[in-house]
């Protein structure tokens, strides 16, 4: 009786290699894809600039060297599509050879065989995250700088927040305000525990305004429960106090690092940090999760488009299961987003947010997998 061995890694190799060879093609020309794309863009702004003298002038190489500082991210974001479009066109490949069907005829269930190439790209989401990710956010943090200079940024009230919480300074009529809040609640613009120094307009001090509770609106600052200690020691207690500020907003934004300029590693303590002084951390922390999930996610993509590619032995290409399969890849993608979008709006849990669609993808792809599973044994 012949012996066939149970685990052929030289068959596993193969695979491997052939599937990841199609990955690199197809992370090559979305990455260069979206290249391009960001380029155009970047150029669309730069042409709506003409004639704005106070930003700095961007020309050609400012541009492409703005649009390739946003390579490490794209690739990032664009690694599940690689996987998702580089597995369906291996998978096609496998089915036109008869790789899959000579596999079985040997006693080797769908299982064994796309197992290693799991594996593989797990390994290869860890390093996205290891080592891809610190390179991203470095130059994430350089092209918000660049956009600043060439582009410039909404003209929004902008706190920065230390040991004593939060600090901003505000003009009102002749007067210069430097205002502290303990905590902040950012969503419907309210401080807390506030202290308000007040100068004039040479910057000597005028008097300190204490205040349980202030609001923020257009052009006013409303404080309620007020002390105010004049330069004389003398003590005023009010139960409301208004300040009209000039503002061309009717909201505040505080001045955190955006997700996408933070590295993994340093955002469950800058997480614990903002949450502290009662900021949203809603987008900081779904970022966190989708970032933990992206290994999860590519090998949801692998498994996904094999039991959809694979379901059929037929050796002709059928383009509705290749549309069927980028369907519901893409589908699965765009939902996710959609899923972060209502816990960055508080309206999911964020847990629930982060890894909800990764595991309806996982776990639907390793049951259609089991599905079609049925190896034939032979001794």
């Amino acid at each position: 009786m012949k012996h066939y061995n149970k685990h052929p890694f030289i068959l596993y190799k193969y695979f491997t290699k052939e599937l990841f060879l199609f990955f690199l093609f197809a992370l090559f020309s979305l990455t260069i894809l979206v290249f391009f794309i960001d380029l155009i863009e970047l150029f669309r702004r730069s042409s709506n600039k003409i004639g704005v003298t106070q930003l700095e002038h961007a020309n050609v190489y400012n541009i492409i060297g703005m649009a390739g500082l946003k390579i490490p991210s794209n690739i990032e974001k664009v690694l599940p599509f690689a996987s998702l479009i580089g597995s369906i066109a291996c998978f096609n490949q496998w089915r036109k050879k008869n790789y899959y069907i000579i596999s079985r005829t040997f006693g080797l269930s769908l299982w064994k065989i796309i197992t290693p190439t799991l594996i593989s790209f797990f390994i290869i989401g860890l390093v996205s995250i290891i080592f891809l990710n610190p390179l991203s956010t470095i130059f994430n943090k350089k092209y918000d700088a660049l956009q600043t200079i060439y582009f410039g940024k909404k003209n929004l009230k902008v706190f920065t927040f230390d040991t004593k919480g939060f600090w901003i300074k505000e003009i009102s009529q002749n007067s210069q305000l430097i205002i502290n809040a303990k905590t902040i609640n950012d969503i419907n613009n309210t401080l807390k525990n506030v202290n308000v120094f007040v100068f004039d307009k040479d910057k000597k001090f005028q008097k300190k305004i204490i205040s349980k509770k202030a609001t923020f609106l257009k052009d006013k600052l409303n404080l309620f429960e007020v002390d105010i200690i004049s330069r004389t020691d003398s003590l005023k207690k009010l139960k409301k106090y208004t300040f009209t500020v000039k503002s061309e907003s009717s909201g505040f934004d505080i001045a955190i690092s955006k997700p996408d300029t933070i590295f993994i590693f340093d955002l469950p303590s800058y997480i614990f940090k903002i949450k502290k002084y009662g900021l949203n951390i809603s987008k900081h922390l779904i970022h966190f999760f989708k970032l933990v999930c992206q290994p999860f996610l590519i090998i949801s993509m692998i498994l996904l488009s094999a039991s959809l590619m694979l379901r059929s032995s037929e050796r002709k290409v059928e383009s509705g299961i290749v549309t069927i399969s980028l369907v519901v890849g893409f589908s699965l993608y765009f939902i996710g987003d959609f899923i972060f979008a209502l816990g960055s709006s508080e309206r999911l849990p964020p847990l629930l947010s982060g890894f909800g669609p990764t595991l309806i993808g996982l776990f639907s792809g390793c049951y259609l997998i089991s599905e079609i599973d049925e190896p034939t044994k032979k001794n």
